[in-house]
């Protein structure tokens, strides 16, 4: 009773612990991977989404800017005198509610309201605004940090400015406002649909615009949340570094924040709560407890199964013990399911199949190595056999065949019924032994691998056989070649050799030059000698004619 009993607390214990721990070891760090990955997801996302709305918003404000700079070049007659330009101005380019033109004092002579609005024109407006100094002094666009301005109104905007120049002169200048709903409209809204929130703060460190889970107001000071965020914020050419700041939500929620400075001097960051990252890891928490609970009623099945299949195990464990012969294969994974008790029996039956598996594994791999060493020393010993017939058969220093490699394939060409028409060429360089007095061996063997070269450029055909048979003669055999084709191949080869300009001043011309001889298989020749010897006397003929000519 008392070794059922053990049997069954261990068989139990070992079995849950088998199925639950590798679940929650397993589990638990696919939900710290999976926070990982969420957490270097919503990073990037971050740097990307909040880096193109930071151009974004530099690209809308340049063009913008663009507009008032080419407006400002098309009034430089002095201020007052185009209104109506001023008007078309604000109805081509929407985002503007409003568009001023002042004179060189900083006085407002000409004021347009999108609206329809009727505006005052107020004096010394400009005067000691930097928008104003900067286009007076330095004749320079300026874009302006957020402002509120009563007198036209309750939006915050933003302006861009531009100087009214004549020559070098100052006339004065143009400034557009710009509400802020309008610039970050597209931003905002991309942002919510994240669930995220911007802030966007000017160089001032001022609120230009503030989402509604902030605790930013507009035109308000960003305190010093806003200057260390300036502070870290990246360039265009730096990586953006992520920060856990507390405080900027309504909720006081910690968040993450992402900031970068844009080309104007603002500074924008995009905030995202970190409850973000949380909720998926709740959801997961949930299912990985269902899978634990799964696990377990699993396990506590496969234990009662045990129960039924222990007698039925020590049944099937002797019959195989019966059945068990030299040579045999062991069942080593019914083997493990066996329980405790039956462990040494099992361990016994499992050690015996590990040797003799062994023994069989080495003399595999004995076989198998000396099956791979004889296979290298063949291929080895057939690559040299391949690499010195090659060697009998070429010439080493035109890599041209040689004489027995020439007449290997004539032979294999000649007897071959499927070779017909068959042409030879036979070449002699002229006046070669005087090249090799005149300029020495050295340069005779450069100038025999150029001719060689020059000849096969010569041979369009692919089945052409070049071969030096010795000396400075060559010979050409030209498979499935008529007579008139091989005549035209060889005046070729004469052209091409002349091209090639190899210098020799011992002949008339002044170069090196080549005499051919041509000849075809005709109907009565008993053997290829007959070929060669007409190709041969057809030399004679070229030579004795004068050289640097082709004979048949």
């Amino acid at each position: 009773m008392n070794a059922v009993w053990s049997l069954r607390r261990r068989l139990g214990l070992g079995l849950t612990v088998a199925a639950l721990l590798p679940a929650i070891l397993f589990g638990s760090a696919l939900l710290w991977v999976q926070w990982h990955r969420d957490y270097q997801n919503l990073t990037a996302s971050l740097d990307a989404s909040v880096r193109l709305n930071a151009g974004l918003i530099d690209d809308f404000l340049e063009s913008q800017q663009a507009a008032v700079r080419l407006l400002a070049e098309n009034v430089s007659e002095g201020p007052g005198q185009d209104g109506t330009k001023l008007a078309n101005l604000l109805h081509a380019y929407p985002a503007m509610i409003r568009i001023l033109m002042v004179d060189a004092e900083g006085d407002v002579v000409t004021i347009h309201d999108a609206r329809g609005r009727e505006l005052p024109k107020l004096s010394g407006l400009g005067s000691g605004e930097e928008w104003f100094t900067t286009a007076r002094d330095r004749f320079r666009p300026y874009v302006t940090n957020v402002y509120h301005r009563p007198a036209y109104g309750s939006e915050a905007v933003v302006g861009v400015s531009a100087p009214i120049l004549s020559g070098r002169e100052f006339k004065g200048a143009l400034l557009a406002a710009i509400p802020v709903e309008s610039l970050m409209r597209q931003s905002a809204e991309s942002a919510a649909r994240s669930r995220w929130d911007l802030l966007l703060v000017d160089r001032d460190n001022r609120v230009i615009f503030a989402s509604h889970g902030l605790r930013f107001d507009v035109l308000g000071d960003a305190g010093d949340t806003g200057r260390a965020l300036g502070r870290v914020a990246a360039t265009a050419d730096r990586p953006t570094r992520e920060l856990e700041l507390s405080g900027l939500l309504k909720d006081d929620a910690p968040a993450l924040v992402e900031a970068v400075r844009m080309r104007n001097g603002w500074m924008l960051a995009l905030i995202a709560p970190r409850q973000q990252l949380l909720a998926p890891l709740y959801s997961r928490a949930v299912l990985l407890a269902a899978l634990l609970a799964v696990t377990l009623l699993c396990a506590m099945a496969v234990l009662g199964l045990q129960w039924r299949i222990l007698g039925r195990s020590i049944d099937a464990l002797l019959q195989g013990l019966r059945g068990y012969v030299l040579g045999g294969q062991i069942n080593a994974r019914g083997l493990s399911r066996l329980p405790g008790e039956l462990k040494p029996l099992a361990h016994g039956i499992e050690e015996l199949g590990v040797r003799m598996n062994t023994a069989f594994a080495q003399v595999q791999q004995v076989l198998g190595e000396r099956e791979q060493v004889i296979a290298e020393r063949t291929e080895s010993l057939n690559q040299a056999v391949s690499e010195l017939s090659l060697q009998s058969r070429t010439d080493a220093l035109t890599g041209t065949l040689n004489y027995r490699g020439f007449r290997e394939a004539c032979d294999q060409v000649w007897d071959d019924p499927d070779s017909q028409p068959l042409a030879v060429l036979a070449l002699d360089i002229d006046h070669f032994k005087r090249y090799n007095d005149l300029y020495g061996h050295a340069e005779g063997d450069v100038a025999l691998r150029r001719f060689a070269g020059a000849v096969r450029s010569a041979l369009f055909r692919s089945g052409d056989v070049l071969a030096r048979p010795g000396g400075e003669e060559f010979s050409v055999l030209m498979p499935d070649c008529s007579l008139r084709q091989a005549m035209q191949a060889a005046n070729r080869v004469c052209a091409r050799v002349r091209e090639a300009d190899i210098s020799h001043d011992d002949t008339p011309g002044g170069r090196m030059t080549v005499s051919i001889g041509v000849a075809a298989r005709e109907q009565g020749d008993a053997d290829v000698d007959a070929l060669l010897k007409r190709a041969d006397e057809a030399l004679y003929r070229a030579k004795s004619g004068g050289r640097n000519q082709v004979s048949a």
